[in-house]
């Protein structure tokens, strides 16, 4: 009986397997395991596009040398630039004789000849598809006057957004042992990057024609990320790919920066140092899988949720409390199976605000922590319209004075004296109320003389 039972339930085992490799090869049930990808490149980084939180790294503080993948820096200052309205995207730009002879022969270019002008458009659209050095260059020249210039913004932006450990030296990445970065830098400035609607779209594009100019006719590029891109190794393709950037020298290996989105969820991922571009291909791809497959979006808040209130004072209306909300959704991505329940929400909030307050003000800010660590942040703002009272001024001014120590001392001071005063008074007037008692008692008890 226990052989048979045994054989009966290894048979059902079987058919059981039998059934999920079916299923899994028609399509109809996508099975994923919660494994990290095992990375060969030097350094690598995952993190979730919309929080900025590390899903996974490999030496992702280490300093690297990031190639072309400089360009994005190049194009984000570049489009900071059309957004301050110093330039406009149609504005042709010019290579010039010495932007020409500091390009590497051999490096990555989309052929403009000196004297060519190309619109910013088409530069950027050459810069970050087929990576081209030249319009790194008449980039960096047309906007700042001098590669120079431009390159002290592109370090001032750096500073901006937070890269600790980024220092460039030139627009387009060619080799310099002071041109530097880390994965986390770069993941950064990718998130960056990939919030300007202009600079998607042209990540995205898996080939691009650019217009003819002065000096040429109409050019034909494929994106060098393969990634987007059947066109030239169809077999690196990745169909929920986004972006980004590739890069490469001798010194920086092959580099990706990569990003992709799937049912809401959205990801970038960066390798640096790889052996060869299948390695920075295939490993970029694991990585983006894995943040996709083996992670879950969850909601921490939604915009109007409540998460606390504050005082407030002046209020023409008596109102002395606001509550607070959230000013926007927040999701973020979690290990699938994790315990959420070990979320905590942190309110940074003031402990008085002043009317007038518009509603939608935004006062405070709530931080959501896992396992102890911050996995995002949403800020909080006033749910109604609260006008000042019209004595608002004098009150305001009354709290002014009365935060100087002086005022303090001289306010306490003659209150004292007042205190002192009126007890005075009322010890006075106590003992002559007593001493006229005694004097009545005494003549109550005065019998004169009878005659």
């Amino acid at each position: 009986m226990k052989n048979k039972a045994s054989l009966i339930f290894n048979f059902q085992k079987g058919v059981v397997a039998l059934i999920l490799v079916a299923v899994t090869i028609l399509g109809g049930v996508n099975i994923t395991y919660s494994q990290k990808p095992q990375i060969t490149a030097e350094a690598a980084i995952l993190i979730d596009a919309q929080t900025g939180n590390v899903l996974f790294e490999k030496n992702a503080g280490k300093k690297m040398y990031p190639a072309s993948t400089t360009k994005i820096m190049t194009a984000l200052v570049a489009l900071d630039a059309v957004k301050n309205e110093e330039i406009s995207l149609a504005q042709p730009l010019t290579l010039s004789d010495g932007a020409y002879k500091t390009l590497d022969p051999d490096g990555s270019s989309i052929a403009l000849k000196v004297g060519e002008a190309m619109t910013l458009e088409g530069l950027l659209q050459g810069l970050l598809i087929a990576s081209g050095n030249d319009a790194a260059m008449t980039i960096a020249e047309g906007i700042a006057g001098t590669s120079e210039q431009f390159v002290a913004r592109m370090n001032e932006k750096a500073a901006a957004l937070g890269l600790k450990d980024t220092h460039f030296v030139n627009p387009h990445g060619l080799h310099h042992a002071e041109h530097f970065t880390t994965a986390r830098d770069m993941a950064k400035l990718a998130q960056e990057a990939m919030k300007n609607d202009i600079f998607r779209q042209i990540v995205e594009c898996a080939h691009i024609y650019l217009p003819a100019t002065n000096m040429s006719d109409q050019r034909y590029f494929i994106n060098t990320n393969n990634l987007v891109s059947r066109m030239r190794y169809p077999y690196y393709f990745y169909e929920k790919a986004t972006g980004i950037k590739t890069g490469s020298t001798d010194q920086a290996g092959y580099c990706l920066v990569s990003s992709a989105e799937d049912r809401g969820k959205s990801v970038i991922a960066v390798v640096f140092n790889a052996e060869d571009i299948s390695v920075s291909h295939n490993e970029s791809k694991a990585v983006l899988e894995h943040g996709l497959a083996d992670f879950t979006l969850k909601t921490l808040a939604k915009r109007d949720d409540i998460f606390g209130e504050v005082k407030v004072k002046q209020a023409a209306d008596g109102t002395d409390h606001i509550l607070l909300s959230a000013a926007a959704n927040l999701d973020a991505l979690f290990p699938n199976g994790g315990d959420l329940d070990k979320i905590e929400v942190e309110c940074e909030i003031p402990e008085k605000v002043y009317a007038p307050i518009t509603a939608g003000q935004i006062i405070g800010k709530a931080k959501f922590l896992y396992e102890g660590k911050e996995v995002g942040q949403v800020e909080l703002c006033s749910t109604v319209e609260i006008k000042r009272h019209f004595l608002g001024f004098f009150a305001t001014f009354g709290e002014w004075l009365w935060s100087f120590r002086l005022i303090k001392f001289i306010v306490y001071t003659a209150l004292a004296l007042v205190f002192a005063f009126v007890a005075l008074v009322v010890i006075g007037f106590s003992r002559a109320i007593k001493k006229s008692k005694r004097k009545k008692r005494r003549m109550n008890r005065y019998n004169p003389p009878r005659y």
